[in-house]
């Protein structure tokens, strides 16, 4: 299998890493010989100790290193299993005859971003001019890191067992454009936003120019990673290359980074839902945020606008923000929270009494026959919160979340509902929403009467 193959190259490549370590662990011998050709490669002694221990630690090498190892492991144990052509291409095998790894920086903390100019007398904005090589040497060391709560969307795949696993979103063809440009001195230099996280662990200094960052504070690259990796690979192929690039450093706690991303997303613009997220204007989205959060509805609300079906999403960040929006209508932070209590109550429990439909094993079974774990169906279940808060107020009872819906002909067969939801794809994605929402609302009156 071929490095284009991206799709399924992760997971293939894990599971025979997997087995092949199994069979080394058997063998001391095989273990020092590798160990032995790692170390004339400067990588330490006991990495590939850790690394048969836990084999998923291979997603956290760079990639020339990773691509090096497979080919000292290939050629040491001659297992068919983990040849590096089924998994890279052959430049990339090609250069690790040059391979070896970098000598270890003399990075320490406090570390200081030197010439720096206060933006805003709150000490919330700076800005600088950093060489290449600093932005390298930040990032390899990660004082600089890629925080998945403020960029754009990552990949997330699921191994063969069950195992979710999460990269950052990385435009190689855009990086190689880049990093070209770069090495033909045409690149128009311009800035990266980096993020000191406010987040009580922030320790920062500054003095006459000089912004100091203490051990233990985050610093996010906020936007940007196109140009870091382009800065990498331009480092890689010339390391005594000069380039400098502006930098905009903020002091932001984690809502203020999103919103700032979601403002300045005007290149490569992001999913329409992330961005929505990340603002979180409404009442509806600072609700939807917190439902987020609950143990039944934690990582099963995709931020992206399309379902990856097989990471067993059970609906969007939207739907479910405008469907708070429209029908809780909260026009203030008590009403926010009121809404809040009641939809955390109502989600708690509808989850777990409908297993079969909710539970990821099960769900896409459930689905061939019935609508009641579609994404837009999430807009009845907020109808049905609300008719349960304005009938009972907090202390609704939550059998009657039960009851309602098991007296709602979901099925895929012969039912209304169905008739309503195959019009999907055929009318606005809107008008069918609103559709839901009435049918919902006229059901569920009718049941409480």
């Amino acid at each position: 299998m071929s490095i284009a193959n991206a799709e399924n190259v992760e997971i293939d490549l894990n599971e025979s890493v997997a087995l092949v370590f199994n069979e080394i662990n058997k063998d001391k011998e095989q273990q020092r010989e590798i160990e032995d050709r790692l170390v004339e490669k400067n990588i330490p002694r006991g990495t590939f100790a850790e690394l048969l221990v836990n084999p998923d630690k291979i997603n956290t090498l760079e990639k020339d290193e990773l691509v090096f190892l497979l080919v000292t492991v290939y050629q040491v144990t001659n297992d068919e299993r983990i040849r590096p052509t089924h998994f890279f291409s052959e430049k990339d095998i090609n250069k690790t005859k040059k391979y070896k790894r970098a000598a270890e920086s003399t990075f320490s903390y406090p570390y200081t971003f030197e010439n720096t100019v206060l933006g805003t007398p709150d000490g919330k904005e700076f800005v600088t001019i950093m060489t290449y090589k600093e932005v390298a040497d930040i990032w390899n060391n990660k004082l600089l890191t890629y925080n998945y709560q403020t960029q754009r969307l990552s990949k997330k795949k699921v191994t063969a067992k069950g195992k979710l696993t999460e990269k950052a979103d990385v435009n190689i063809k855009s990086v190689k454009n880049i990093t070209r440009l770069m090495l033909e001195r045409k690149y128009k230099a311009d800035t990266l936003l980096f993020n000191i996280l406010v987040n009580g662990n922030d320790n920062i200094d500054y003095d006459n120019g000089e912004l100091t960052i203490h051990e233990g504070t985050s610093v996010n690259l906020i936007d940007g990673m196109h140009r870091v990796q382009a800065i990498l690979s331009v480092l890689e192929e010339e390391p005594d290359y000069v380039g400098f690039i502006n930098v905009a450093i903020k002091h932001y706690p984690l809502q203020e980074a999103q919103f700032m991303l979601g403002q300045v997303n005007t290149v490569n613009r992001f999913d329409k839902t992330l961005i929505k997220n990340y603002m979180a204007e409404s009442h509806g989205a600072q609700i939807a945020k917190d439902l987020m959060n609950i143990p039944e509805l934690r990582s099963r609300i995709s931020i992206k606008t399309t379902l990856d079906k097989k990471l067993s999403y059970l609906t969007n960040f939207a739907i479910l923000s405008e469907a708070i929006d429209s029908i809780f209508d909260p026009q203030n932070t008590k009403e926010r929270y009121d809404a809040t209590e009641v939809l955390k109550k109502f989600f708690g429990y509808l989850i777990p009494a409908y297993d079969q439909a909710f539970n990821s094993k099960t769900q896409k079974e459930f689905s061939k026959d019935s609508w009641l774990n579609h994404h837009n169906t999430f807009v009845g279940f907020v109808v049905i919160a609300k008719a349960l808060y304005d009938k009972f107020g907090f202390d609704y009872p939550t059998n009657e979340i039960v009851r309602i819906i098991d007296n709602i002909n979901l099925s895929k067969e012969g039912s209304e509902f169905n008739e309503l939801m195959t019009t999907q794809g055929k009318v606005n994605s809107n008008q069918v929403k609103k559709s839901i929402r009435k049918f919902f609302e006229d059901k569920t009156s009718e049941i409480l009467s």
